[in-house]
Parts: C-alpha cells; sequence; structure tokens
C-alpha cells in the first residue's frame, strides 16, 4: 500500500513539473528556464526535481514525448479513418490540440533543441503513411518512400509554419480546410498512379 502512495505521489510531482515547465514556457525562452525555475512554479524543491528528470532538457524530452505520443495517437485513428480520402476530422483534431497548446508547441518547433520532437513527429508521419500504402515492386516502394517524405514534410511543416505566425492570423480551421483539400487531392493521386 505505501508502494502505491508513493507511487502516485511520484505521478503528481512529475503532472506538476510538467505543468510547471509549459507555463514556463509561455513566459520565458526554453534556453533560459532553469531547474530552480520549474521547482518554485511547480511548487516543489529541486531534490524532487531531480529525483525524476537530470535536468530541465530532460523534462522538456518528456514533454515532447507526451505531445508525441498524442500526435501518434491522432494518427493511429487516421489510420482507421481513411486520411488520404477524408482528412478533415484527423487534422482537426490535430488542429485543436495545437491550438489548444500553441505557446508550448510554438517554442518546442523553434527551440533547436526540439530538433528530435520534430523529427520523431515525422517519423510517426512516415510510418502511418506506409502502413497505409502496399506497395509490390522496388519501384513502387521508392515512389511509396516519396510520397511519404511529401506527405508527412508538407503537413507537419504547414503547422510549424501557422505555429510561428506565418499565415497572417489565419485560424486553424481555415488551415485544416486547404490542408484537407491538398491531402485529399493527393490521395486521388496515389489512387490513379497505383490503379491507373
Amino acid at each position: 500500500m505505501a508502494e502505491r502512495g508513493m507511487n502516485r505521489n511520484a505521478q503528481r510531482s512529475i503532472r506538476l513539473l510538467k505543468e510547471a515547465f509549459i507555463e514556463l514556457v509561455a513566459e520565458k525562452p526554453l534556453e533560459s528556464i532553469t531547474v530552480s525555475d520549474v521547482a518554485r512554479k511547480a511548487d516543489l524543491n529541486r531534490g524532487t526535481f531531480y529525483a525524476h528528470f537530470d535536468n530541465v532538457d530532460d523534462l522538456m524530452r518528456s514533454v515532447m514525448s507526451d505531445t508525441a505520443d498524442t500526435m501518434s495517437l491522432f494518427l493511429s485513428k487516421a489510420l482507421e479513418s481513411g486520411f488520404l480520402e477524408e482528412p478533415l476530422p484527423v487534422l482537426t483534431q490535430v488542429g485543436e490540440y495545437l491550438d489548444q497548446n500553441r505557446e508550448l508547441t510554438r517554442k518546442l518547433v523553434e527551440s533547436r533543441s526540439a530538433e528530435p520532437f520534430a523529427l520523431a513527429l515525422k517519423a510517426c508521419f512516415r510510418e502511418w503513411v506506409q502502413q497505409r500504402i502496399s506497395p509490390n515492386t522496388p519501384q513502387e516502394k521508392g515512389v511509396c518512400a516519396m510520397l511519404t517524405d511529401y506527405v508527412a514534410g508538407g503537413v507537419l511543416q504547414t503547422y510549424r509554419s501557422w505555429l510561428v505566425g506565418e499565415y497572417s492570423g489565419m485560424e486553424i480551421g481555415e488551415v485544416n480546410k486547404y490542408l484537407s483539400e491538398f491531402v485529399r487531392s493527393t490521395g486521388r493521386g496515389i489512387a490513379d498512379l497505383w490503379l491507373g
């Protein structure tokens, strides 16, 4: 029973530290956030921080991993829903998540130390596309790899550009509407390529 209580306390501390980090990301540059800042914001001591994380970068990687897991869940739903034929429901979920966590995700994509986060999302998307298309020949495998890069890179770069404000205040719903049309067009092109 005591172990259960410790486990709950550890989970609570980790949650508080992550929440504090996310709040701090909204207030100051990632590079200037310290262990003391996070511990103070979480109303915990530095020892509790170090019981769960090696440093702020370790905490950031954990927060990025949580975000990547959420995106992976969305992509799993996409696989089941026929994303290339009707991408809007999945894009809406992803867009709403990014919009609700805009400050954090914007800072993550702008930070050089977040490169592994972007690569993890791209790899997740790549895996999804490769599961969706079943190439039979070496040429089809090459085309599938190109398509994967095209779809994954395009969707993720579009969201990155929106996060950093490159679309003149365009709302996420409008971004998703256009993205949905682009992805659907890509899906029709794939059908023509594979069946044509």
